[in-house]
């Protein structure tokens, strides 16, 4: 029974599809995940050093490579087959003690390595060639076992153009590189396979991954799962809008759509069908609020903290950055389903099917407490993330206890150490393979000359530049993670962006959110794809759906690099909080406006010309008169769609009211 028990949890925390372990196999894998987030504490708080160690953090990301390595060959075999049970194939078995091995051995000389140079001479220069090989391959076929092909071929092809880059024609020419020091560069440099995003998931991101499986698998999950429909299941279109809530909530700490999608989607997707969404209306609406929770603080995943460190800034001006984006892309993606709700007469959830508010809250408002402390931590006292993830995380134990619906002893912590470590694993080979590209990139000059052929390409107009960046970060996305391609990205594209006179956050924000946005714009839509399987609809037809209810979402990002008050950055003076205001405001009404146009509806069903002067007022809000993607000199184009949106609005408000009071006077 123990060992049924520990089995289930595996599965429920690996995903391993057609393997079951037994016996110390099944000890061992579970060993394996619940150590993953052990080192990145142990690391975070420089435990070693009150023992005497300095720990490098390439040799703390190699140890949590290793492990993490390990973990993936013995739960995700090569291939599904009915052999795979009681114990992993034996190729399966070599590759997972290869990939520990390698890594602990390196770890361990990397100090020395580093000091010859990664490669050294003679026989050494062998063994070390030879490792490195086996390291990156070891890499690639993880990355291939737990996301697919895309971003297999992506770095396949990278590696080959590191090979031949001094023969490749046109802006595409770089240097090429000696096939040694390519493979010791990317092996053992600060700038390849150890750099930025795998440091950055070791030293942060696993504390708050840690953070949410200890929420969700503690009883924190009910909470923000019942309190939005007990909120918004009262109004037309209920579940949708308890959708978007819930998913902004579990998005914002989980920072995966297709987790998000999996977690909220199983309650609200049924519930919505229920209430008269099409399957693939309901598909659509989840997959949106899911993925836009990767953009909400406080966690916004691991790109965000990425990109504190690729901007050389505290995570908290990220957030804080992003907070009301955030807010402006889930206030239209609620406008937009509520004025569907109405055109199309979607009831509300009936008293019996909503969740009891006061119930729920009585029952677990301790789970307040954790995230309210992360934001006083991060904003107010400006801890650092990793602090305030602890901290959080404590308060979170501390509620769960208050609660009593789940015991806290050893076995459950090793449980959410467990569940951690597999949600880690394809995060660390992402941003391991990540760092592939980017050390590619760096030592072949790509990254600077494919920037400036960027930026000559869209000229001296700024709009045709961050057209240009969003088809890129979309076609990139498809099919491959949120932070592979805002690595890529960051990396290829935003410096041309800054150099054009865009802020620098804001550049980079709007990488990020075209990277995310891939998750929903076919033909490639993971989220909307795993949101279609859930409502048993068909997948192109919900993609095309999300796209039609996301549409403002592909706004937004053009509206905060326009109104760069939005983003919140510097000292706010009162002059600067009422442009923000502003600003706000105008992207509203502009957002209003141009959901009305798709939905065909404002007060009242539009016909084609309301619809038509619907659409040109909002686009006229999104073009500020002194912004910086300002189209026309001295003309107040945000002021004539303000003028033109409030006219529409009282028109339609008005012939609304005279066709009611018709219709009651007949």
């Amino acid at each position: 029974m123990k060992n049924e028990a520990i089995q289930r949890k595996v599965d429920e925390d690996t995903g391993a599809a057609g393997i079951r372990l037994q016996g110390g196999w099944l000890y061992l894998a579970q060993a394996l995940l619940a150590a993953i987030p052990v080192v990145g504490i142990l690391y975070a708080f420089s435990v070693p050093s009150y023992f005497g160690y300095a720990i490098w953090g390439e040799q703390a990301s190699l140890a949590v490579l290793g492990l993490a390595l390990s973990a993936t060959f013995l739960i995700k075999p090569a291939r599904v087959s009915s052999a795979n049970i009681g114990r992993p194939p034996v190729f399966d078995m070599l590759c997972a003690l290869l990939g520990f091995g390698l890594c602990l051995q390196t770890a361990i000389r990397y100090e020395w390595l580093v000091s010859i140079g990664f490669l050294g001479f003679d026989a050494e220069y062998y063994v070390n060639l030879v490792a490195a090989a086996l390291t990156l391959l070891l890499i690639l076929e993880a990355l291939r076992r737990l996301t697919g092909w895309a971003m297999v071929i992506l770095v396949a092809v990278c590696l080959v153009y590191a090979l031949f880059a001094g023969d490749v024609p046109g802006v595409l020419r770089g240097q090429t590189p000696d096939v040694d020091f390519l493979l010791g560069y990317l092996h053992l440099d600060s700038s390849g396979v150890l750099g930025t995003p795998l440091a950055v998931v070791v030293s942060t991101v696993i504390a708050y991954v840690l953070l949410g499986n200890a929420l969700f698998r503690l009883g924190g999950g009910q909470l923000f799962l019942d309190l939005p429909l007990a909120a918004m299941g009262r109004y037309r279109g209920g579940p949708a809008k308890a959708s978007v809530v819930a998913s902004s909530l579990f998005g914002s700490i989980s920072g995966s759509a297709v987790a998000n999608v999996a977690t909220t989607g199983i309650v609200t997707i049924p519930l919505m069908k229920k209430c008269g969404y099409k399957p693939q209306q309901a598909a659509a609406i989840e997959a949106v609020a899911s993925t836009g929770g990767q953009l909400l603080p406080p966690i916004m995943g691991a790109a965000a903290f990425i990109m504190a460190e690729f901007l050389g800034i505290p995570y908290a001006e990220v957030a804080l950055a992003a907070l009301v984006p955030a807010i402006l892309f889930y206030l239209a993606l609620l406008v937009q389903i509520h004025l569907h709700a109405a055109r199309n007469g979607i009831r509300p959830m009936t008293a019996e099917e909503r969740p009891d508010a006061l119930r729920t809250l009585r029952r677990y408002w301790p789970f307040l407490a954790p995230v309210l402390m992360l934001f006083f931590l991060l904003f107010a006292l400006r801890w650092s993330p990793e602090q305030a993830a602890f901290a959080s995380l404590l308060a979170t134990l501390v509620a769960a206890k208050m609660v009593g619906e789940h015991s806290i002893g050893w076995r459950s912590l090793v449980d959410i150490l467990g569940a951690t470590g597999r949600s880690l694993l394809e995060i660390v080979a992402i941003t391991a393979a990540a760092g592939i590209i980017v050390g590619v990139l760096s030592l072949t000059g790509l990254s600077f000359s494919l920037g400036l052929s960027i930026a000559d390409a869209a000229g001296s107009l700024p709009l045709m530049l961050l057209l240009i960046t969003a088809v890129a970060a979309i076609v990139f996305g498809m099919g491959m993670p949120t932070t592979a391609v805002y690595v890529l990205m960051a990396t290829l594209v935003a410096p041309a962006l800054v150099a054009a006179g865009f802020n620098p956050l804001a550049s980079h924000l709007f990488v990020l959110y075209f990277g995310v946005l891939s998750m929903i714009t076919p033909p490639v839509c993971l989220a909307s794809f795993a949101a279609a399987s859930m409502a048993g609809a068909p997948f192109m037809r919900s993609g095309w759906e999300s796209m039609r209810f996301g549409a403002v979402a592909f706004i937004v990002p053009f509206v905060f690099v326009a109104y760069p008050a939005l983003l919140l950055q510097g000292d706010m003076s009162g002059e600067q909080w009422l442009r923000t205001g502003i600003a706000f405001f105008t992207a509203m009404f502009g957002f209003l406006m141009i959901a009305a146009a798709i939905e065909a509806y404002l007060f009242r069903p539009l016909k084609l010309t309301g619809r038509l002067f619907a659409g040109i007022a909002g686009v006229l809000l999104m073009i500020p008169e002194d912004g910086a993607l300002t189209l026309f000199d001295n003309i107040p184009t945000d002021t004539i769609g303000m003028l033109m949106a409030f006219v529409i609005a009282a028109v339609t408000w008005w012939q609304s009211k005279n066709a009611k009071a018709c219709a009651l006077g007949h």
